[in-house]
C-alpha cells in the first residue's frame, strides 16, 4: 500500500515522463521532499517574478526605441528577434539565479512520430478557431501583424514577402514557436503547475496573450495558449506545443507564398477578398464561420485526448484534468504581487494604445 501511495504521488507531480523507475529511486524521493507547500509557493512567486521581468524589459526597450527613434535602425527581422530576446533573456537570467531549479520538471522529452502527426493535425484544426477570433477582433482594431509588416516594409523600402520563403518561415514561425513555448508552456507552466491544470492553463494563456501587447492578437493567442497548455500535459513534452505553434504560424506564411504563385486573375480576386473590410462581412458569414470554429473546438479536445492516449499518458492526463495533485489553500494560490504587476503592465499599455488609436481616428 505504501509503495502504491509513493508511485501515485510520483505520477501526479509529473515525473513519470522524465525517466524510469531508477530515476525515481535515485532522484524522486528528494524531489517529493521538496514538494512542500512552501516550496511550490516559492515556485509560483518565481514565475511571477519572471513574467514581471519580461514585461518590464519589454516596455522599457519599447520606450527607449520610440524615444530615441531607434526604430529606423531596425527591420522586420531584427525587430522580431529583439522582442523574443526581451522575453527570453530575463527569464534565463532568473533561472540562472535560481540555479535552474524549476527546469527539473520541465517537460523537454522527444515525442514519437504518431504524436507528431496528431499534433500537426491539431494545428490545422486550430486554424479556423484562431482565424475566427482574429477576424472578430478586427471589428475593433486592425490586424497587428500586417500593420507591422507594412510599417517595416515602408521603413526599409523592401517588401517582407519579397524575401526568401525560408527566412520568413524562420522568423515568423520557428523563432516565436521555440522561444515562446519554452517560456510559457515550459518554464512558467512548470512554475505554476501544482496550482492545478485548469488554473495554470488559464493564467499562462492570459500571460501569453497579454505579452503580445495588442487587442488583435490577444483573443486568438489566449485561445491557442489554452490548447497548447493541454497539449503539453497530454503529450508530456513542450516540444509538442512548439510543433503546434510552428505549424499554426507556418500556414499563414505558406499561404502568402502560394498566393503569389497563382495566376494573376485568380490572385487579384483573392487580394480583393482579403482587402474587404471585416465590417462588411454578412451575418450569415459570421454564423457559418462561428459554427465551424465551435466544431473545431470539439475536434481539438478529442484530438488532445487521443494524443494523451497515444503518448501513454491517458490516466495522467485524466487525473490532471480532474485536479488531482493540485495544492489548495494558501499554497495553491497562483497570483503573487509580482505576477499582478506583470499582468498590469501590458493591460495598461494595450489600453493606452487603444485610446491613442481612438484619438487619431
Amino acid at each position: 500500500m505504501m509503495r502504491n501511495h509513493i508511485l501515485n504521488s510520483y505520477s501526479v507531480y509529473g515525473y513519470q515522463e522524465t525517466g524510469g523507475i531508477l530515476d525515481f529511486i535515485f532522484c524522486g524521493c528528494s524531489r517529493l521532499d521538496d514538494r512542500t507547500g512552501e516550496h511550490m509557493q516559492n515556485q509560483s512567486r518565481l514565475a511571477g517574478r519572471q513574467y514581471l521581468a519580461m514585461m518590464a524589459v519589454w516596455i522599457i526597450a519599447g520606450l527607449l526605441i520610440n524615444v530615441a527613434n531607434l526604430d529606423r535602425f531596425l527591420n522586420f527581422y531584427s525587430s522580431q528577434s529583439l522582442v523574443e530576446l526581451e522575453f527570453l533573456v530575463p527569464v534565463v537570467v532568473i533561472l540562472f539565479m535560481d540555479r535552474f531549479e524549476v527546469m527539473r520538471g520541465t517537460r523537454m522529452k522527444f515525442i514519437g512520430i504518431k504524436v507528431i502527426l496528431w499534433t500537426a493535425l491539431l494545428s490545422l484544426i486550430l486554424l479556423p478557431i484562431t482565424n475566427f477570433l482574429n477576424l472578430f477582433s478586427q471589428l475593433l482594431v486592425p490586424n497587428e501583424i500586417l500593420a507591422r509588416i507594412a510599417h517595416y516594409s515602408l521603413l526599409t523600402g523592401s517588401v517582407v514577402w519579397d524575401k526568401p520563403f525560408l527566412l520568413n518561415l524562420l522568423y515568423m514561425a520557428l523563432l516565436p514557436a521555440v522561444v515562446e513555448e519554452f517560456i510559457f508552456r515550459g518554464v512558467l507552466f512548470q512554475g505554476l503547475r501544482n496550482c492545478g491544470l485548469f488554473k495554470t492553463a488559464v493564467i499562462t494563456s492570459l500571460m501569453f496573450a497579454l505579452a503580445h501587447g495588442n487587442l488583435n492578437q490577444f483573443l486568438y493567442a489566449f485561445a491557442s495558449g489554452l490548447f497548447f497548455t493541454y497539449l503539453v500535459e497530454a503529450s508530456g513534452s513542450v516540444y509538442a506545443s512548439m510543433l503546434a505553434h510552428m505549424c499554426l504560424n507556418s500556414v499563414a506564411v505558406i499561404f502568402v507564398y502560394l498566393e503569389r504563385l497563382l495566376p494573376e486573375n485568380i490572385s487579384s480576386v483573392m487580394v480583393e477578398a482579403e482587402n474587404t473590410s471585416v465590417r462588411d462581412l454578412s451575418p450569415v458569414y459570421w454564423i457559418i464561420y462561428g459554427v465551424i470554429a465551435i466544431a473545431c473546438v470539439i475536434l481539438a479536445v478529442i484530438v488532445i485526448r487521443t494524443i494523451a492516449k497515444t503518448a501513454g499518458r491517458e490516466q495522467i492526463y485524466h487525473e490532471a484534468r480532474k485536479g488531482h495533485g493540485r495544492l489548495k489553500g494558501k499554497e495553491g494560490r497562483v497570483f503573487s504581487v509580482e505576477l499582478l504587476i506583470g499582468l498590469l503592465i501590458p493591460i495598461v499599455y494595450i489600453a493606452i494604445m487603444l485610446l491613442v488609436g481612438l484619438i487619431r481616428s
